[in-house]
């Protein structure tokens, strides 16, 4: 998003708020005693995540709290703290109902940030609703979380409906489940539905209403309703809010609505009405200015991509995150554009557990890309992939330039395209093949994998663990001079207090996955380090995880040869003509490997104390490592007979 196109809304939201409050002001004399309804707050004390008087997470608190109070001029909005202070970080956001007018939402989101910080003083998370809005703030990003609890759930006592409602529960049932579709994929806003059926026998209407937060996908947002829904009944349950959504309906007599009371002063409509006149001139221009831009984004496919990735650097430099802008920095494109970008599926790139992908190019510019088309049984992967790549940029990850959701069936992933194929294939040709990557380029792509998988422990925040770290993951451009980390499908995010115990189905590619994570359940970081130094033996050895033919581990093979110090079998002999020269930065890798697989996660190294190592394992092979991805050495021609001498370590 430009920073005109943020300005104009923002000062357009400033108008508005204005006119609004001029034109209700007078309107109504107990306007002002008509305050946003609480339902409800919930301060996490299961979560056990306190802070202390004077902290840097309490600073963080107070100077993002008076902002976000004084300028609620959206109906939805989600910020995080500026200082780069890891778990002191906060995250806050909030959205409102959407059919209120800007006015009642400020003043909605104004009682919500006074009476949370009176009710949850000293956590570092919390949850308040009202019927108006809902504001969430925690030290980890909000939106990456799908939640069930805490939640909210009205018991209604008024006998609204009875027994007598049992021949409709057919009717009931129909209605919401609509209901929940159209908010999921067809809201108005987006994200909100209202739905009305006549009980005709009865002369009764049932409402329903129904939103999902603006920063989650149309798969989670259905996902959230229909568990909200699953806490519902027809008799007494009317209202379910959870932390990402709520559903609620309402059974009434039409011949029992109050009739409208007549007006004492129809000159005070007048006055209301004058007033909001310009409010939807103004609205009418805003619209078509955003109707205007998503035709522009429609017709040419996708955004200036070097303008948004500058973007996402600068705001990752500030601290300056919007959840709900990662969404609009990414292109959204029609099922039509992705057969046209991939010339009808002609040509495809390779084959994975949940998607084929294929070349593409886009119509306007014709950029490469490559198109990953979902199969229907993987919403969750797709979902995961444009969480997590939709809100990070680094060079030794591939990016995700946008997507295309129709329904459930239709999902694809556009991301940037990698001509070097991945790291897999490049190893995979035979000893006797004449064309081999040098042991520097090795190091080089160990490196940036390395480079790739720190950010994603330490430079996000909450941290993701990767969970599927293989040689197919791993690609590479052209000569193969970077290589990036891709396929985010399995890919888990943790707030920072959970990501070194927290226990979840195991997932992974066998030979590559941690045995500990394996037998116990609980992922963290050092599972993607013990995947990683599989890779890096691979890059070592030219074997791959599990050895052909003999069904061996890599780990079982290596590790005799590796305590006999027989460097010279360990070694793919495609670059056992090196070792005259780089004989100590291969051991030291080797070395490395060994520590990276041990079956104790708590002996592993981290992946920050990997990219030390390989940093200086470059600069012993004289390589630039502020600039390791563009190592200029060309491929060699291997024609020298394979040495078979045995040698062993060298004091260091």
């Amino acid at each position: 998003m430009s920073e005109k196109a943020n300005f104009l809304r923002q000062m357009v939201g400033l108008i508005i708020i204005n006119l609004l409050q001029s034109a209700t002001h007078g309107a109504s004399s107990t306007d002002n005693n008509n305050s946003p309804r609480h339902l409800k707050y919930d301060c996490y004390y299961h979560a056990g995540f306190p802070y202390s008087t004077g902290s840097t997470f309490e600073e963080n608190l107070n100077n993002i709290f008076p902002e976000i109070s004084d300028n609620a001029s959206r109906l939805s909005y989600s910020k995080r703290s500026s200082n780069d202070t890891g778990i002191d970080k906060v995250f806050v956001h909030y959205y409102c109902r959407g059919n209120i007018v800007i006015h009642t939402c400020h003043r909605c989101v104004e009682a919500a940030v006074n009476t949370i910080r009176q009710k949850c003083k000293f956590r570092k998370q919390a949850i308040i609703w009202y019927e108006e809005c809902t504001f969430r703030y925690a030290n980890h990003t909000i939106s990456s979380l799908d939640e069930e609890h805490p939640d909210y759930v009205y018991t209604n006592t008024t006998s609204l409906v009875s027994e007598r409602l049992n021949p409709y529960r057919q009717d009931f049932d129909d209605t919401m489940n609509s209901l929940i579709n159209d908010t999921a994929y067809n809201g108005n806003p987006p994200g909100f539905s209202t739905k009305e059926v006549n009980l005709s026998e009865l002369s009764d209407t049932l409402r329903g209403l129904a939103q999902c937060s603006p920063f989650i996908s149309s798969i989670l947002c259905e996902k959230c309703l229909k568990i909200a829904f699953n806490k519902m009944d027809l008799w007494s349950k009317t209202m379910v809010y959870l932390p990402s959504c709520f559903i609620r309906f309402d059974i009434f007599q039409l011949s029992s609505l109050p009739s409208p009371s007549p007006n004492p002063d129809g000159q005070r409509y007048k006055i209301l009405l004058a007033a909001l006149l310009p409010v939807i001139v103004i609205l009418l221009l805003l619209g078509g200015f955003w109707l205007w831009r998503r035709r522009r984004i429609s017709v040419t496919g996708h955004t200036n991509s070097t303008e948004e990735a500058a973007e996402v650097e600068t705001n990752s430099a500030t601290g300056e995150t919007n959840i709900e802008e990662a969404w609009l920095q990414l292109a959204r494109f029609t099922y039509s554009q992705v057969k046209d970008m991939t010339n009808d599926f002609n040509r495809k790139l390779g084959e994975g557990g949940y998607g084929i992908v294929y070349y593409g190019r886009l119509n306007d510019d014709h950029r490469e890309v490559a198109v990953k088309v979902l199969s229907n049984d993987a919403p969750k992967q797709f979902t995961n992939e444009v969480k997590v790549l939709g809100r990070i940029y680094h060079k030794n990850l591939v990016s995700l330039i946008g997507y295309c959701e129709e329904g459930t069936t239709n999902l694809a992933l556009i991301y940037e395209y990698m001509s070097g194929g991945d790291l897999k294939a490049l190893l995979s040709g035979g000893t006797l093949n004449l064309i081999f990557v040098s042991w520097k380029r090795r190091l080089s792509i160990a490196f940036d994998t390395a480079q790739g998988l720190d950010y994603l422990h330490t430079g996000c925040s909450p941290p993701i663990v990767h969970r599927d770290v293989k040689p197919a993951n791993i690609l590479l451009n052209q000569n193969f001079l970077q290589a990036k980390v891709a396929d985010f499908g399995f890919s888990k995010i943790f707030p920072a207090e959970y990501v070194s115990k927290l226990e979840t189905r195991v997932i992974g590619t066998t030979g590559y996955l941690d045995p500990q994570y394996h037998l116990t359940g609980q992922v963290n970081e050092k599972s993607d380090v013990y995947s990683f130094g599989i890779v890096l033996f691979e890059l070592i050895t030219g074997k791959s995880a599990i050895i052909k033919y003999t069904n061996t581990h890599l780990v079982q093979w290596v590790t005799p040869l590796y305590e006999r110090g027989d460097i010279g079998s360990i070694l793919d002999p495609r670059i056992r003509v090196e070792v005259g020269e780089n004989y100590n930065t291969i051991w030291r890798a080797t070395e490395l490997a060994k520590q990276c697989v041990e079956l104790d996660a708590a002996h592993r190294p981290t992946m920050s104390n990997i990219v030390i190592e390989l940093r200086e394992c470059l600069a012993m092979e004289n390589v630039d490592v502020e600039c390791s991805s563009s190592v200029t050495t060309t491929m060699e021609m291997m024609t020298a007979p394979v040495s078979t001498t045995s040698m062993g370590p060298q004091p260091r």
